[in-house]
């Protein structure tokens, strides 16, 4: 066979495009500015105080150093970041759960009904949306203190219970998503309105379920001034709550000495990872769900 009937083609460099180097430099700086921190966050974890000055940034203290600042968190003043915990997880679930049951009924009726006052709806609930937190804390701390609620665990739960941004995605989910032929075969068939939420929009709307679920999580499990208002008993606090004021009141970040008391840097650390953990874990394993529920409602029919 002659070698010159099939010659060989040399691969030419890829070119890269201006846009695509100034996208991978943005990923590249993303990726350096919030994952730097991240993977210092847990190896310093394992350092002592001492060591977290003497010793590299990025190195490893050792499982010994961990155990001790780990022990020194739970026990001091009598294991109260065990309650915290279980406050965090009452709060969050809660507060995710009665989301779903407000944003999901809300933004299917916004979007496949036309009533009076559904304009000024969508208006009232982008407004609120995008208002600040800690514009609506005293209305709420103020609501709750009418009704008797102020300091007790159903107070935060229900503060939480409106989310405008799960509404927003409820709507635009169904308004975009939702096929509009499915829905009138069923009325035609004699389904009721609630028949035809709950058979055939709530089991189409799995993706934008989880999406709503994952940031209503992120927000209440991070909810700090409001639960700081509205809660005044050491034993009704959340973590971001208790853990300030145990770093604060223990002064853990002072570089003072404190004599006898065991938390330092090392446990504010541990503290903070805490916090930061279960977000970061729930993200990882339900990625795939948050990326359909992003994407859900992208393309209409």
């Amino acid at each position: 066979m002659n070698a010159d009937a099939y010659p060989i083609r040399r691969l030419r460099p890829r070119r890269i495009a201006p846009w695509q180097f100034v996208a991978g430099a943005i990923v590249l700086f993303a990726m350096c500015f919030f994952g730097l921190p991240l993977i210092w966050l847990f190896l310093a974890a394992s350092q002592t105080d001492a060591s977290l000055f003497s010793a590299p940034p990025f190195s490893w203290g050792g499982w010994d150093n961990v155990v001790a600042t780990w022990t020194n968190l739970v026990t001091y003043e009598g294991a109260h970041l065990r309650v915290w915990i279980v406050n965090s997880i009452i709060y969050s679930v809660g507060g995710v759960g009665l989301s779903l049951v407000a944003a999901l009924p809300a933004g299917y009726a916004l979007a496949t009904y036309d009533f009076p006052g559904r304009r000024a709806i969508l208006i009232v609930t982008l407004v609120a949306m995008i208002t600040p937190n800690a514009a609506v804390v005293l209305p709420i701390f103020l609501e709750m203190n009418l009704i008797g609620l102020n300091n007790t665990r159903i107070s935060l739960v229900l503060a939480t219970a409106f989310f405008p941004f799960g509404v927003y995605l409820a709507f635009i989910y169904f308004a975009t998503a939702l096929p509009r032929d499915v829905l009138n075969s069923a009325r035609v068939d004699g389904a009721t309105p609630w028949q035809v939420f709950r058979r055939i929009a709530l089991p189409l709307a799995k993706p934008v379920i989880s999406l709503i679920a994952f940031f209503s999580f992120i927000a209440n499990w991070a909810n700090y001034f409001l639960a700081f208002v509205l809660l005044s008993d050491d034993d009704l606090y959340n973590l971001p709550v208790g853990l300030t004021a145990l770093i604060s009141g223990s002064r853990a970040l002072s570089f003072s000495a404190a004599t006898g008391i065991p938390i330092r840097r090392p446990e504010a650390i541990q503290a903070a990872i805490l916090v930061v953990l279960p977000v970061l874990v729930i993200f990882l394993f339900s990625q795939r769900f948050i990326r359909s529920g992003q994407l859900a409602g992208s393309e209409k029919g």
